[in-house]
């Protein structure tokens, strides 16, 4: 039946019934931008194509869509859920036109990325640096960086990050984990010595990491044979930031816990000791982090693959998980 309950033409499909494909698309991007006059600009089409086709998807469907006055336009409730698999639709066809251009072209364009100063010396860096010099109408910027980076608002393609993730709406994909073990400076043991189980750390000044109201932390330690051991202190020294944390322990603040491929590089160099490297701290995980798959790069594809198949075995103490 149409909107006006007439019987549709006799004979007609299941397929010849779908909503047009096209129609969609554009009552999805009217949804996004706030204003059929912005989606027409965005979409390079005539104002009166785009409310023509909104139009034809209303009349196929049966329904209003959008609500609309000679001040503005508002989704209706129907429109409201309708949006939400015209999305997933969008996203869908976005995804498969992609996947069809890589198998003809050549990843080409500029790719913005960004990660924390440990991803790079973890070897990230020369692994993206292979990636780049393997396609060469490519070119990345890549942003090495410890601050919070909002990928949308400054045009970023994907991010690389440690530890937990902010709630949003963008897509993320572990990578990988690393352990978090404990370290200290050298000067610290040589004045105090080692502890010799989790309980003696309360005669040793700790290094928080995180920044809270709260004038308490706690670890939970892990064991490979005995009982987790929490431990709670008041830190000498508190931060959000593995790079701050570590520069605390070589300044013979307090023990801290750092991701273990962090800590062993510094105990090379002779900057840091481990402290009870039996015990270890809950993993951190490694993620992507990027926006909806709709008009991505196919080297943006390309490189979130590779990353998700290789990164993880750069990482001394890892859990590395298969490509997915």
């Amino acid at each position: 039946m149409n909107r006006n309950n007439e019987p549709d033409r006799a004979g007609a499909t299941r397929d010849e019934r779908l909503p047009p494909v096209e129609a969609v698309v554009i009552f999805t991007r009217v949804a996004e931008t706030g204003s059929f006059t912005a989606a027409a600009r965005s979409m390079g089409l005539p104002l009166a194509t785009v409310s023509k086709r909104v139009a034809e998807l209303e009349e196929h469907l049966g329904v209003t869509l959008i609500a609309r006055t000679t001040r503005r336009s508002s989704l209706t409730e129907p429109g409201k859920r309708f949006l939400t698999h015209g999305q997933l639709i969008v996203d869908a066809l976005q995804r498969a036109a992609d996947e069809a251009a890589q198998a003809v072209a050549e990843p080409s364009g500029r790719l913005r990325l960004t990660m924390s100063t440990v991803l790079v010396e973890a070897g990230l860096g020369r692994l993206i640096a292979r990636f780049v010099a393997a396609n060469p109408k490519l070119r990345c910027e890549i942003d090495v960086s410890d601050r919070y980076v909002d990928l949308v608002a400054e045009g970023y393609d994907l991010a690389i990050r440690v530890g937990r993730l902010k709630d949003s709406t963008l897509i993320a994909r572990k990578i990988g984990s690393t352990e978090a073990s404990m370290f200290a400076a050298p000067s610290l043991v040589a004045e105090r010595g080692l502890p010799s189980d989790p309980k003696a750390l309360d005669a040793y000044p700790l290094i928080g990491e995180q920044i809270s109201p709260s004038d308490t932390q706690q670890w939970l330690l892990h064991h490979a044979t005995q009982k987790p051991a929490k431990i709670e202190f008041k830190p000498r020294m508190s931060a959000n930031n593995v790079r701050a944390i570590a520069e605390a322990i070589e300044a013979g603040l307090g023990i801290g816990r750092l991701p273990t491929f962090v800590g062993r590089r510094m105990a090379e160099h002779g900057l840091a000791v481990p402290v009870l490297p039996e015990w270890a701290g809950p993993g951190l995980d490694i993620s992507l982090v990027y926006a909806a798959h709709r008009g991505m790069l196919p080297g943006v594809r390309l490189l979130i693959d590779q990353l998700s198949r290789e990164a993880g075995s750069l990482l001394p103490g890892h859990a590395a998980l298969a490509a997915r």
